[in-house]
């Protein structure tokens, strides 16, 4: 069944539209959505018991995880999960920017993630905006593993649009698959993540743009593999 995913705001409208702009990336794998936002008179605002309402109905043996955009939001969505009692393993409330969260939260849940996939993706993402605007990453002060074995390709980017949006969804889609961690370089930006779409959108790689890839893991040589084939394919395009 997948991570479910519950989008809490005061807003119905900005709820519906954040779904909808992160149902383009997900297409047909889109995973369970359920959205508690506004107040039932048409008000902005947000109510507990709609909020529990929205995790029931997308909750199974995968988790939830629950996007906020502020102030009652939190508080009702605390309130909600402490009213049903369950278990702050399986059903989080992410720390994530609203609609760049919602998008990688359902692309990661879509791809088969588990709940601490699909948080990691989400709260992760504003590294990908800080490194498009020049910034540095909230995550580039992280030591690298050590004693970890990596293997390195480089290869050129040949669809028309690079690093779109689809494209980067069906590079990452692939990248999940394997047992691994794929990053990728574009000049001299910090490394995307190859199993985050928002994060490989982030390179603004083009078509005749060149990308180092280095994979590690377990099957770092057969995801390097597949990578390497995919992008020299076109990604699909």
């Amino acid at each position: 069944m997948g991570v479910g995913i519950v989008v809490v705001s005061h807003s119905r409208a900005l709820a519906e539209a954040a779904v909808e702009l992160a149902d383009i990336m997900v297409q047909d794998s889109r995973p369970k959505v359920a959205i508690a936002a506004g107040l039932s008179d048409g008000r902005f605002g947000t109510d507990a018991t709609e909020i529990m309402s929205a995790v029931e109905s997308v909750n199974g043996p995968e988790g939830v995880v629950l996007f906020v955009d502020m102030g009652s939001a939190v508080m009702n969505a605390e309130a909600a999960l402490e009213l049903l009692g369950v278990s702050s393993e399986k059903i989080r409330i992410l720390a994530a920017p609203f609609v760049e969260g919602i998008t990688a939260g359902m692309v990661r849940a879509a791809m088969g993630g588990s709940v601490d996939a699909v948080a990691a993706a989400a709260e992760g993402v504003l590294d990908a905006k800080l490194v498009a605007l020049g910034r540095t990453s909230l995550a580039s002060s992280d030591a690298p593993a050590e004693d970890q074995e990596s293997v390195e390709a480089e290869v050129v980017l040949v669809n028309e649009v690079g690093l779109h949006a689809r494209p980067a969804t069906r590079l990452a889609q692939l990248a999940s698959k394997f047992d691994g961690e794929l990053d990728v370089y574009f000049e001299d930006d910090d490394p995307a993540d190859g199993m985050s779409a928002m994060s490989l959108m982030a390179l603004g790689a083009r078509k005749g743009s060149r990308l180092k890839l280095v994979a590690s893991g377990t099957e770092a040589q057969q995801l390097l593999d597949a990578v390497v084939e995919f992008i020299s394919s076109g990604m699909g395009d």
